[in-house]
């Protein structure tokens, strides 16, 4: 596809609907039965709400919002909006109202695309405060004695339908008139130190990512990826969503994200995205399924974990692996890696991992099993991409490779700085943000600031040592990445959070949050009797547990970077108490406060 003459993400969906009428481009779940969308019903379902957005006075430069979880109506939604010129101000679903409230009062959003009866329970109780909104459109069955400016997805359609017969040719100028300058979305940061800034997004943004990372990976319309992240953030939005607009790769929308494990073994994706929480907890739940195996099954899965090893290591450095190994290798994926292949739906060509620092440890793990993880490295700012790994000439430990058409520089003080046209040309309604993101050098050049600190190798491979503002430096003089060490620690099936505490201490210290499926199967098995995870908690079996894992993963780090004291806490961190965002990172400054406490006892009498 040329993307000089199709230069807006409209003008690339609205060529495969022409070209591809016919072709399956997505499946969803229907009343329990998967029922496929072909790229023709995905177009006349995008051109009815398009239309109706213009029947309901929606012009270019208005913002329209999208409060739901991963769904088919969300794309169309978002594609409706972006066809007729207006822009997307997606909201996270888990936001609480008073989040809620102020990602639309800033946006200063029109309309409101909401999901079901959860989400329009919060928007009318901040109505009275949404100065610019004037409509409601609902997907699923709702209830309320309001019913001015509310309607359902269907009849909004319906309205939609109408116009468009008496008006063909309005919405074709609309997108034939689409400029790739125009701002197309805002991107909400994920707000771990204030309020969530609005990232503008434009089509000359998204296009530069199209232009590469089918490419990186080989991503053709033979592929099959599952969406079920949030599409309000920038990563799902690429993979999951405007991607399949360059390569037409069929897309399954999972049912949720609980039900995403079971939707993925169903539908048997080719690609799979997720968070380093995502392999974590698939890392977690085989772990813990081996725990339950009988002696011999033990044995026969640390042998095939070996042979696997022996077998990629080899390979790694471009050698060839004994035919007696390969052998083993091949009774090794007969009896241990098929299973867990098909765990993730049997079909997986490649999974990458993104938003967050993964453990390298995670990543050798599914490698050795023949399920390989490329990191990505990238932000909201960055469209998603700076950085990423490919097939073929993965480094773990790295984030990959600089992005095609992109320059990387290391400041002097680490930070890793950026220029390509996939940045951002700052945020909305931010000027001062936006001056501290886009930085002018002593050329005149600006720069796009990361706040992410690390280097780059003499291969040109990237390395993230930790965000900047989060290094911690110990009285001793160490810098230490926290990251680093709590991507170790996570790697214990018993451990859901981790955080490091020690900036000017003489030692390190950690909060942790138990992962309650994990550790109320050890109590189980245990015996232990306990009222609720609080009480467990507290248990002298829990705390010998967590010491003996911790203790464990100590001896992986250097002696400066070992965990001395621990603290754990009684419940989950909570978005609703702002303890952490709605892509799980953990607002660090926000749990330190509210657990003071707890670090004060680690360092008594210190």
């Amino acid at each position: 596809m040329d993307i000089q003459i199709y230069n807006t993400v409209p003008k690339i969906f609205w060529h495969q609907v022409e070209n591809h009428t016919d072709d399956i481009s997505l499946w969803q779940k229907e009343k329990g039965i998967w029922e496929s969308a072909t790229w023709g019903e995905y177009g006349d379902f995008v051109k009815d709400i398009a239309n109706a957005l213009l029947n309901a006075g929606i012009q270019r430069g208005d913002k329209v919002s999208v409060i739901s979880l991963t769904r088919f109506e969300w794309v169309v939604c978002d594609l409706a909006i972006m066809s007729v010129g207006a822009i997307t101000a997606p909201v996270y679903p888990s936001n609480t109202e008073e989040q809620v409230c102020y990602i639309m009062d800033h946006s200063q959003s029109k309309f409101v695309f909401v999901e079901d009866q959860e989400q329009l329970d919060k928007i009318m109780k901040i109505w009275k405060d949404l100065m610019s909104l004037e409509q409601i459109v609902v997907f699923d069955k709702y209830q309320t004695t309001e019913r001015k400016n509310i309607m359902s997805i269907a009849a909004f359609r319906e309205k939609g339908r109408k116009y468009g017969d008496n008006n063909p040719k309005t919405l074709d100028k609309l997108i034939a008139s689409g400029n790739p300058q125009d701002l197309i979305s805002f991107i909400y940061t994920s707000g771990t130190t204030g309020h969530p800034k609005a990232g503008i997004i434009n089509s000359k943004n998204v296009l530069a990512v199209l232009k590469h990372l089918p490419g990186l990976y080989g991503i053709s319309e033979n592929d099959m990826s599952i969406a079920y992240l949030p599409l309000s953030h920038i990563a799902e939005r690429d993979l999951g969503h405007f991607i399949k607009l360059y390569t037409r790769n069929v897309t399954v929308f999972a049912e949720s994200i609980e039900d995403m494990p079971a939707n993925l073994k169903q539908s048997g994706p080719t690609i799979m995205f997720g968070t380093p929480r995502v392999f974590e907890k698939f890392y977690s739940k085989i772990s813990s399924g081996i725990k339950d195996a009988t002696w011999f099954q033990k044995k026969i899965y640390y042998w095939a974990i070996k042979i696997g090893r022996s077998y990629k290591e080899l390979k790694d450095v471009g050698k060839n692996p004994t035919l007696y190994l390969k052998i083993e290798y091949a009774i090794a994926h007969f009896l241990i890696f098929q299973k867990i292949h098909d765990i993730f739906g049997g079909n997986i060509r490649f999974m990458i991992s993104g938003a967050a620092p993964i453990s390298p440890n995670i990543i050798r793990y599914f490698h050795w099993i023949g399920l390989d993880i490329y990191e990505v490295y990238g932000m909201t700012e960055t469209t998603g991409v700076i950085s990423a790994n490919r097939l073929g000439r993965a480094k773990i430990g790295s984030v990959g490779e600089i992005y095609p058409d992109t320059e990387v520089k290391i400041a002097e003080d680490g930070e890793i700085c950026t220029r390509g046209s996939q940045n951002i040309s700052g945020y909305y309604r931010n000027k001062d943000a936006s001056d501290e993101l886009l930085i002018p050098d002593e050329k005149g050049i600006i720069w796009l600031h990361t706040g992410d600190v690390g280097y780059l190798d003499n291969e040109g491979y990237l390395f993230i040592t930790d965000r900047k503002k989060d290094l911690i430096i110990t009285a001793g003089g160490k810098n230490i990445a926290p990251q680093n060490i709590e991507n170790l620690m996570k790697t214990s099936s018993f451990i859901s959070q981790a955080m490091v505490y020690g900036d000017r201490k003489p030692y390190l210290t950690m909060l942790v949050t138990l992962d309650e499926d994990e550790i109320v199967k050890f109590a189980r098995d245990h015996k232990i009797l306990y009222k609720d995870l609080v009480d467990l908690s507290k248990k002298i079996e829990v705390i010998n547990l967590l010491n003996h894992e911790i203790s464990k993963l100590n001896s992986e780090l250097a002696s400066y970077e070992t965990i001395k004291k621990f603290k754990i806490l009684e419940e989950e961190l909570d978005q609703d108490k702002e303890q952490i965002t709605p892509t799980l990172k953990v607002k660090r400054d926000v749990v330190f406060a509210h657990y003071h406490f707890l670090i004060d006892e680690m360092y008594a009498g210190n």
